[in-house]
């Protein structure tokens, strides 16, 4: 403990007292080895890091570039995951089985069932000298994962770093190492509660002991320095991730945000476009972040970049949360000399804006982008199409209410549906037939591709209701303009199907008249945004605009 006490006033360096570069006069290739402090020096034992990750490249010692195949380890990690399930902060990894290695296979996946046995083990609240965590272990259900469960609470449960420490300290003492995965996770908590200098620590040692890291330690380093005064390293490590793969989304949007707290809004930029072009999806966050940051430049090109983000809401129908709105606002408003208001307001079914009188886009296609839509449907999507969706038996009452709003109704359906049975009653059925027309397709036809040919060639002033969102036939589209137009006509023709909490009651959600997207006239601009949590995660059209409008001096 006294040992213990002594080191944790230090970072790493200081818990592996000191690290050690050896070159042997045969050959000069690197043996990373690090001797942890002992009360006596001349008890210091050596040892080298172990890997316990396929993509995680060690110095070889005996003159190879890397360790021989048969020794790489089973284990790898899967971009944007959980490396551990049960710490869902950390998206840094899940674990990948190769082909190879079954037995190594079987038994890790083992240990991954025992280790949800653990999910509520609390670690110690304070260090725990050498013999005390051996007790522990001891004591412990399943002793070869010990360290790896206790890890894992410490994350979830986010216990100080000494603690994590002496833990590593008790692993170096009875093993004579420390194994890759228990390094990561000591860097997954580093980086959770933004110890900078631990971090750094941690990718000291990983760069000298291995050429390429795999994801999971990349994701965390670039974090937890992009994080930190540090945050230039995190560049470098991109670069690094750019030799040997395409950077995760999380990569760039790390860099991207620190770029933007030091004001360095070009590189922010170039950083987001480079993302672009690898076709990452930006989240919304790194995008309000854009905005954050930005607030209060005067910076035509900046200005211009910030409208591109808008343009790009616009042209793939994303809607910003209200958070995301608000940063929108707050950065128009403060562009010097340029004397924007906005406004949070809803918009009236004819489409007119309350706030500036403006007259929202239609949603209605022109004859001729109709024209050009439904031949593009029809020989992209349908002719094309390989989806299929089954129907609900509330189709009854559905059909009930949707009888009293409209002249005529085609349902189309499985003949699956005329054979009497619990779900699809006789009786029910010829009571809808008497109310709608039906076309009752094969059973493995695709009812949905049915319904868009109907409804196209029923002509412009057709609607039609599914809770598909019918996003496999957008993307049968070959270009961005025939996507857009399909956009733009579902908006205007699908009428939402909504059914109440508790399913008793079915509402629909009526088609808008007007087009609900970014939209600018220069001096204005109209930005949908979704309200609530259920409208964040739903098909629902939003409700509820900014209105931005630039007010010019009389004087």
């Amino acid at each position: 403990m006294a040992l213990f006490s002594q080191l944790s006033q230090y970072g790493l360096q200081a818990l592996l007292w000191k690290s050690r570069v050896f070159w042997p006069a045969s050959r000069c290739h690197q043996l990373f080895t690090t001797s942890f402090g002992i009360p006596k020096r001349d008890k210091v034992s050596y040892f080298s890091f172990m890997t316990s990750s396929s993509t995680a490249l060690p110095v070889d010692p005996r003159g190879t570039d890397a360790c021989p195949s048969k020794k790489r380890s089973e284990v790898d990690y899967e971009e944007e995951k959980g490396w551990d399930e049960d710490t869902q902060e950390m998206h840094e990894g899940k674990l990948r089985f190769s082909s190879s290695g079954e037995a190594l296979k079987k038994q890790l996946m083992n240990h991954t069932v025992s280790r949800h046995k653990f999910a509520s083990v609390q670690p110690p609240g304070s260090p725990l000298c050498a013999e005390e965590w051996s007790r522990l272990r001891e004591s412990f259900q399943s002793p070869e994962i010990f360290e790896e469960v206790m890890f894992n609470s410490m994350i979830r449960y986010n216990s100080p770093i000494d603690v994590a420490k002496s833990l590593l300290t008790h692993v170096a003492k009875s093993n004579g190492d420390i194994g890759y995965n228990l390094l990561v996770k000591y860097l997954a908590l580093c980086v959770q509660q933004g110890k900078t200098s631990e971090i750094c620590d941690v990718y000291d040692i990983l760069k000298i002991r291995f050429k390429i890291l795999e994801s999971g330690a990349y994701n965390l380093l670039i974090k937890g320095l992009s994080n930190s005064e540090q945050w230039r390293m995190a560049l470098t490590l991109l670069e690094e991730v750019k030799r040997v793969t395409v950077p995760s989304r999380s990569n760039y949007e790390s860099c991207i945000k620190a770029a933007g707290r030091h004001q360095e809004m070009t590189l922010a930029c170039e950083l987001y476009h480079e993302m672009l072009a690898k076709d990452l999806v930006p989240t919304l966050d790194v995008l309000q972040a854009l905005f954050d940051h930005s607030r209060g430049m005067k910076n035509s090109a900046l200005q211009k970049e910030l409208f591109g983000i808008l343009f790009y809401l616009r042209e793939n129908q994303v809607y910003p949360h209200k958070t995301f709105i608000r940063s929108i606002k707050l950065w128009f408003e403060s562009i010097p000399g340029e004397n924007w208001k906005g406004h949070l307001t809803s918009i009236k079914d004819s489409g007119q804006c309350p706030v500036c009188n403006h007259q929202l886009e239609d949603s209605e296609l022109t004859e001729e982008e109709y024209n050009n839509l439904r031949e593009r449907i029809i020989r992209d999507v349908i002719h094309g199409t390989d989806t299929f969706r089954k129907t609900s038996p509330q189709l009854f009452e559905a059909v009930n209410c949707l009888a009293k709003d409209y002249a005529r109704l085609l349902v189309l359906g499985r003949k699956h549906m005329l054979t009497n049975s619990s779900n699809w009653k006789r009786e029910v059925m010829k009571e809808m037939q008497n109310k709608a027309d039906f076309f009752f397709a094969e059973n493995i036809s695709e009812d949905d591709a049915f319904l868009l040919y109907a409804t196209l060639r029923s002509g412009k002033h057709c609607k039609f209701v599914t809770r598909d969102f019918l996003r496999d036939h957008k993307a049968c589209l070959s270009d961005s303009v025939t996507r857009h137009l399909f956009r733009k006509w579902q908006r205007g023709h699908q009428i939402v199907f909504s059914p109440s909490a508790g399913g008793k009651h079915i509402t629909f959600l009526p088609a808008c008249s007007y087009d609900c997207v970014v939209q600018t006239t220069g001096d204005t601009w109209h930005i949908p945004y979704k309200d609530t949590f259920e409208e964040k995660y739903s098909y629902q059209i939003p409700r509820k605009w900014l209105c931005l409008q630039q007010k010019y001096s009389t004087s």
